[in-house]
């Protein structure tokens, strides 16, 4: 019963975030939501920070799953490495809840005030470790010229989720600029930029 009462909490938390934000909530709307008492919320949770971070876990969690399946998938390094934008951008489509949900804890992060949420970080590393480990696979073969690893998949994250961004603003659909287009682009940009001495196909 305790477990299901943690699973209800959650379940009802990743209902009412989308829709009123980190702010927009309290424990005692996801008790009454919940049908449970404040209490049972508090026996699982220390607080709402809590609920919150459980959630964006269980979100990283799911990306980096997707990524290492898309890795696995595919048979060049870069291929491998463009799988990281695919996987990204069906995680956005296929997980918009969990996808916001941890848009807004990023909104919300402030390193001096919760120094706690160092593990949100080292988690969201876990993603870039794998971009970072078929990058150095593409140096050892020659598809990729000797480059810095950490910086590569850094920028290649950073351009991902700025335009998953720009998408939520509708700037590409007023540019009338596609998933496909930008992928071609992005693929070719950053393959002329990292080519080795045999480039791998995007």
């Amino acid at each position: 019963m305790r477990k299901n009462n943690r699973d209800r909490i959650l379940k009802t938390a990743r209902q009412l975030l989308p829709r009123y934000g980190y702010n927009g909530i309290s424990i005692r709307a996801i008790a009454a939501r919940a049908k449970l008492t404040t209490g049972a919320i508090y026996f699982h949770f220390k607080d709402k920070k809590e609920i919150y971070r459980t959630i964006c876990f269980e979100a990283i969690d799911t990306l980096i799953d997707n990524f290492k399946r898309g890795i696995q998938s595919r048979q060049t390094p870069g291929q491998k490495l463009i799988s990281s934008f695919d996987s990204y951008i069906n995680f956005f489509y296929e997980n918009r809840d969990h996808y916001n949900i941890l848009m807004e804890y990023k909104a919300h992060y402030h390193p001096d005030e919760h120094g706690h949420d160092i593990e949100i970080a080292r988690k969201m590393c876990e993603m870039t470790d794998l971009m970072e480990d078929t990058i150095r696979m593409g140096i050892r073969e020659g598809a990729f010229r000797d480059i810095n690893p950490r910086m590569l998949a850094i920028l290649l994250a950073a351009v991902t989720e700025g335009m998953l961004q720009l998408k939520k603003l509708g700037v590409f659909d007023y540019l009338k600029i596609s998933d496909a287009d930008f992928r071609s682009f992005m693929a070719d940009t950053i393959g002329r930029g990292i080519q080795g001495e045999r480039r791998g196909t995007a």
